[in-house]
């Protein structure tokens, strides 16, 4: 987890440092309306995802049903057969 952050962490630091290039090497109003457009974009993005998830609410045409959890079909091993017959806890094969 540690090298991964790493890793991110210079590739973030990268990006940023090219961005930074790029912006700084444009005059003042070409550098706003730049970010202006990114910013749009972004905007417009999540718009659009909120508006789909507002629109497509409670569209499932099926009623909700409740399922259970079934018990796994585990093997017992034969400590687990011991610790059962000690602490008085059967098991189905007993």
């Amino acid at each position: 987890m540690g090298k991964m952050n790493i890793l991110t962490g210079k590739c973030a630091a990268v990006l940023w440092e090219k961005l930074h290039r790029r912006l700084d090497a444009l005059p003042p109003k070409a550098r706003l309306a730049t970010v202006a457009v990114m910013s749009a974009a972004f905007a417009a993005g999540c718009l659009h995802t909120t508006v789909a998830s507002i629109a497509g609410f409670g569209e499932g045409g099926g009623t909700m049903k409740m399922r259970h959890i079934e018990k796994p079909d585990l093997p017992v091993q034969e400590s687990m057969k011991l610790y059962n017959n000690v602490y008085g806890k059967g098991t189905e094969e007993n």
